[in-house]
């Protein structure tokens, strides 16, 4: 999609801004300075980056999806010049944010440096908010452990581990990105610009920062897990230990009988059973009384 000076979707000022997909930029006549540079970059979107060529910047953006952060992400690329703001696109991510920006214009003038600023800005406009909701699951999931105890918790751990990796990875591409537009090699951008571009350099490092407290806090959680099962583990040797203790006696008594020599008078007594069995239940309770009164019960 074109919009030009005509068009009221974007502010006046704005000499050109298209949206093409791949398939519509190659079937078209548009072309940008040096091409093969521009070609290549096409069919290698492998992070966000921004690139200086003579008079002109082009890039890359890797977006990953919040509905899905672990699927497929959006990928594209930008072409700006002095007379057009121009995105390749096939995901549809870049003419869906250019739509919001168009119903939410203002009539103050701007420029395509500016409208490529509001655009990054679009792009990680609701994204402390999502962080925020991010960080109450994590929350319910560490209540939820402690209150209920949950099963397949490492596997969980593991999943918003691999999510917070990949937001953090974007966040600081941005980052990285934005200090590239500063340093503003070619003299393309003005003092504003670069100063635009500086503060969402500023914006991605803080919500790199935050998906940085949001990886340890998995840490901690999946800490907390494991302490459960150490605690649940040392109950059931405790348990066991003191059976094994119980019985031991026992054991001791029913080995000793248990060698049956001629000369063992309980054997041959009437009463040698029933003694036998008291005595066997009064270690037991004895123990038992003795286990309590220690705590080592509960």
């Amino acid at each position: 999609m074109n919009h030009s000076l005509e068009d009221d979707k974007i502010p006046e000022d704005c000499p050109l801004v298209q949206v093409m997909t791949m398939e519509e930029y190659r079937n078209s006549q548009e072309r940008v300075s040096q091409e093969l540079i521009f070609e290549r970059n096409l069919h290698h979107i492998h992070y966000c980056k921004a690139d200086w060529l003579d008079q002109a910047i082009f890039g890359t953006f890797l977006i990953p999806r919040k509905e899905a952060l672990l699927g497929d992400k959006s990928g594209f690329c930008f072409y700006l010049d002095r007379k057009r703001l121009l995105f390749i696109d096939d995901t549809g991510f870049a003419q869906s944010l250019m739509d919001s920006i168009a119903e939410e214009k203002s009539s103050e003038k701007t420029s395509l440096v500016h409208l490529l600023f509001q655009f990054m800005e679009y792009m990680i406009r609701d994204d402390v908010l999502f962080l925020q909701k991010y960080e109450e699951k994590l929350t319910t999931m560490e209540e939820e452990l402690l209150d209920k105890g949950l099963d397949n918790v490492n596997r969980a751990i593991l999943q918003c581990r691999k999510e917070l990796l990949r937001l953090n990875s974007y966040y600081e591409q941005l980052a990285d990105m934005s200090e590239t537009l500063v340093e503003n090699h070619n003299g393309f951008l003005d003092e504003k610009d670069c100063y635009l571009f500086s503060l969402f350099g500023d914006r991605a490092s803080r919500l790199y920062s935050n998906t940085q407290a949001l990886k340890e806090y998995t840490m901690q959680i999946r800490e907390m897990y494991q302490s459960q099962i150490d605690i649940r583990q040392n109950r059931i040797m405790s348990f066991l230990t003191i059976v094994t203790t119980v019985f031991m006696p026992l054991t001791l008594i029913t080995g000793w009988y248990g060698m049956n020599f001629d000369k063992m008078p309980e054997l041959h007594w009437k009463y040698g059973y029933p003694l036998i069995a008291f005595l066997s239940l009064f270690i037991i309770l004895l123990e038992i009384w003795y286990f309590i009164r220690k705590r080592w019960l509960k």
